[in-house]
């Protein structure tokens, strides 16, 4: 199983490493009780088109199309924990704050 998925983990993150990104501070410890677990998974849940009428459906190129995994066919990231639960629209806020303090820092 491990060899037939190198190829596409191998796509997967040419993909993904030339996507721009922004790195949070979030100093705490990892865990379902931390800020950066709640960023997370509020995250995953916002985005995810899990059982849900996709409001931004992966391309019909999205590599996860040929994933064996049907939480991540389904869901559009990948990414299979927390793509079937609600976001609590409060984590916004504390996403803008992180977002700001990173823009800020040199």
């Amino acid at each position: 199983m491990r060899s037939r998925e190198q190829s596409l983990e191998c796509a997967v993150t040419r993909v993904v490493g030339g996507m721009p990104f922004l790195w949070l501070a979030i100093e705490d410890e990892a865990g379902p009780d931390s800020l950066r677990g709640l960023i997370e998974r509020n995250s995953i849940a916002l985005l995810s088109n899990y059982s849900r009428p996709p409001l931004d459906p992966p391309s019909r190129d999205w590599l996860g199309h040929h994933c064996n995994r049907e939480r991540i066919r389904n869901s559009g990231l990948w990414n299979s924990n927390h793509v079937d639960e609600d976001d609590d629209p409060a984590f916004l806020d504390v996403l803008e704050g992180l977002v700001s303090a990173a823009r800020r820092s040199p």
